[in-house]
């Protein structure tokens, strides 16, 4: 599958058009076409679990089934501890992941938090291989758009934070 090379705030609309014509997932997808990353995912958090609320993944579109795991085993708690950006083209090679269970797994993430208008943390969007990827080629300025657009438009739903 080719990536798109789209940005900014055409990417934006698109994103926002699919939102509308169609669902979150086919959103995400399309945002996803814009990487060469293999999945996309917003995950939210509740009773220690890490739980998968909308998940694509390029190489098998017709999964859809939810992904659940101990929050500390997702790259998403870095992102939900610091309610900011977090990215690894290779945790194998990434001091900070060291100790992280899924480094051999999943070696390349790119996630961002999706806030509520008080700043509390209702999920995280996040881009995810079983590859080394470049992060750099998400555009981050979209994403925060995204996800504030998620966050107002009620698309994630709170959660209990543990």
């Amino acid at each position: 599958m080719p990536v798109l090379r789209v940005h900014g705030d055409e990417a934006f609309a698109r994103f926002s058009a699919t939102l509308v014509a169609s669902n979150l997932r086919n959103a995400l997808a399309y945002l996803l076409s814009l990487t060469t990353y293999r999945f996309i995912a917003i995950f939210t958090f509740q009773d220690g679990l890490a739980r998968a609320a909308i998940y694509y993944d390029k190489e098998n579109p017709q999964d859809d089934y939810t992904r659940q795991a101990i929050d500390s085993s997702t790259y998403c708690c870095y992102v939900r501890d610091s309610q900011g950006v977090f990215m690894t083209a290779n945790a194998m090679l990434d001091a900070r992941t060291t100790d992280h269970p899924q480094r051999e797994i999943i070696p390349a993430y790119c996630g961002i938090p999706i806030l509520d208008a008080e700043g509390v943390i209702l999920g995280t969007l996040c881009h995810y291989d079983v590859v080394p990827r470049d992060p750099e080629q998400i555009d981050l300025p979209l994403m925060l758009s995204v996800a504030s657009a998620l966050a107002r438009g009620n698309h994630v739903l709170p959660h209990q934070m543990q």
